[in-house]
C-alpha cells in the first residue's frame, strides 16, 4: 500500500476533528474547540478515546494507571494492524514497539531508573556548558542571518539551527556528520505520529532512519569508550559500563535526546516569534519589560504549543468521571494543544497575555512523563526570542502565507520569512 493510511469514515470520524480540513493546519484551535464543547471525552469509532479538556488531559497524564503497553503487546498489535492494513484501530505512535527503549515510552520502574540516570548525566557542569553555548551560538546565527540582507527565514536561520547545534554539541556529534544525521531525524519524525495517520512510505523511511541512528550512535559510543570527553554521550557510556543502563537504553536515549532535543525547541522559537509578530502590543511589552521574559515564554508555549498530542494506554479500568470509564487496554489521545485553550483552565484562552500568572499549560506534558528537556528548551526560547527582537527592533513578517508541516503530533512551521526593516 502507498499513500495515506486508510481511515474508515474519514479522519474527522476517527478523531472528532478533521486534520485534513484545509483550515486545520493554519489554525487547529477552532476545530479543537468544537470537539471540546460537544464531546470533551470523545469515544472514537476506531476504539480509542480523544481528550480535549484540560481536566481529563492532566488527569490521564498524572495517573500511573496509564502508560504504554509492554513490548510484547505493542509488537503484537503492530503486527496485527499491518496485516489488516487499515490503520484505524490504533492510536499508538508508528513503530512504537521498536522505540520502547526511549524514556518517553517507558513505564516504572525502568522509567524511574532512566530519569535518575539522565538527571545525573545533565549535571550543573553540563548545563553551564550548554547555557554558554546557547548564548554564543544565538549571537553568531543572528550575525549570519543579518549579514545576508534584510530578509531571512527565522526557522532556517535560527529556530532550527540553534537547538540542532545545541544537541549536537551536548552529544558530541562531529560537525561533518550533521547533514547526514539531520536527514535521519527528519525521516524518523515524519513517521512517529499516531499509526492511523502515517503512510506506508513514512513507516519504511522511519524504520530505516531508526536503524541508521542506532548504528551511528553505537559507533560514536564506542569511540567515547576509548576516548571519553565532557559530553553527554561519554557520561551515558559510563552509565552503561557501570551497569545502570543497557546498550539499547543508551542508544534509545541518544536518539530521543537528538530528536526531541531540537524538534520541540525549533517549534517553540518559531511559533513564539510568529505569535509576537502578530500581536504588536504584546511584542512591545516583551521588548520593554525584560522581567516578563519567563512568563512570556510560558504563555507562548501555551498559546501555540510546539507539540499537541500525547498517547497513553490504560493498564486497568479507570473512571474519568461522569460515568466515563476507560477500559484496560484502551488507548487515549491526549490533545494537549486543545487543553491549553480550555476556558475552564485559562481566562480568555484565545488571548495572548505575556503577563499571565495562572498558566498550568500542558505543552511539556505533566506527571512522571513531563518533558525532561523542558528547562533546556525554555532557556533556548528565552535566549533566542530575546536576542531576535532586541537585535532587530523593526522585524516584520515578510509573508502572511505560512505553511505548517503535516503532523498531528507537532505544530511546526515550514518557514517564517521576516524582514529586518533596514
Amino acid at each position: 500500500m502507498s499513500g495515506t493510511t486508510k481511515m474508515r469514515g474519514g479522519a474527522g470520524n476517527v478523531l472528532g476533528f478533521d486534520p485534513d480540513d484545509p483550515t486545520f493546519r493554519q489554525d487547529p484551535y477552532p476545530h479543537y474547540q468544537r470537539l471540546r464543547e460537544s464531546s470533551p471525552v470523545f469515544r472514537s469509532p476506531a476504539g480509542f478515546w480523544v481528550l480535549t479538556r484540560h481536566r481529563e488531559c492532566d488527569q490521564v497524564m498524572r495517573d500511573d494507571r496509564f502508560g504504554y503497553p509492554p513490548p510484547a503487546a505493542a509488537a503484537a498489535e503492530e503486527t496485527a494492524a499491518a496485516a489488516e492494513d487499515t490503520g484505524d484501530g490504533s492510536a499508538l505512535p508508528g513503530g512504537f514497539a521498536d522505540q520502547r527503549h526511549m524514556l518517553i515510552f517507558m513505564n516504572p520502574p525502568d522509567h524511574t531508573r532512566m530519569r535518575r540516570v539522565l538527571r545525573d548525566t545533565f549535571g550543573p557542569r553540563v548545563m553551564r556548558n550548554a547555557n554558554g553555548y546557547i548564548e554564543r551560538r544565538t549571537e553568531q546565527l543572528l550575525d549570519e542571518a543579518l549579514a545576508d540582507g534584510p530578509r531571512f527565514d527565522v526557522i532556517a536561520a535560527l529556530a532550527h539551527r540553534l537547538p540542532f547545534g545545541v544537541i549536537c554539541h551536548l552529544l558530541g556529534v562531529p560537525e561533518p556528520d550533521h547533514p547526514m544525521i539531520e536527514k535521519w531525524a527528519h525521516d524518523y519524525l515524519a513517521g512517529v505520529s499516531p499509526s492511523f495517520s502515517i503512510s506506508q512510505a513514512n513507516h519504511q523511511a522511519r524504520d530505516e532512519a531508526l536503524a541508521s541512528l542506532n548504528d551511528y550512535f553505537r559507533e560514536l559510543a564506542a569511540e567515547r569508550r576509548q576516548e571519553p570527553g565532557e559530553d553527554v554521550l561519554s557520561r551515558l557510556v559510563a552509565a552503561q559500563d557501570d551497569g545502570q543502563i543497557s546498550e539499547q537504553e543508551l542508544l534509545g536515549t541518544c536518539i530521543l535526546l537528538f530528536i526531541a532535543g531540537h524538534g520541540t525547541t525549533t517549534n517553540l522559537i518559531g511559533n513564539g516569534a510568529l505569535a509576537l509578530l502578530r500581536h504588536p502590543r504584546q511584542l512591545a511589552r516583551f521588548r520593554a519589560e525584560p522581567e516578563l521574559t519567563p512568563s512570556a515564554v510560558e504563555e507562548l508555549l501555551r498559546y501555540d504549543s510546539p507539540s499537541h498530542l500525547s498517547i497513553r494506554v490504560a493498564f486497568e479500568d479507570v473512571d474519568l468521571g461522569a460515568g466515563t470509564v476507560v477500559r484496560a487496554g484502551e488507548q487515549v489521545i491526549v490533545v494537549r494543544g486543545a487543553a491549553n485553550r480550555d476556558p475552564e483552565a485559562f481566562a480568555e484562552p484565545d488571548t495572548l497575555d505575556l503577563a499571565r500568572t495562572e498558566n498550568r499549560h500542558l505543552s511539556f506534558a505533566s506527571g512522571m512523563h513531563v518533558c525532561f528537556g523542558a528547562p533546556l528548551a525554555r532557556t533556548q526560547g528565552k535566549t533566542a526570542l530575546g536576542a531576535l527582537f532586541r537585535r532587530v527592533p523593526e522585524l516584520t513578517l515578510a509573508d502572511e502565507r505560512l505553511e505548517y508541516k503535516p503532523s498531528l503530533l507537532s505544530r511546526a512551521l515550514k518557514a517564517l520569512p521576516v524582514t529586518a526593516g533596514r
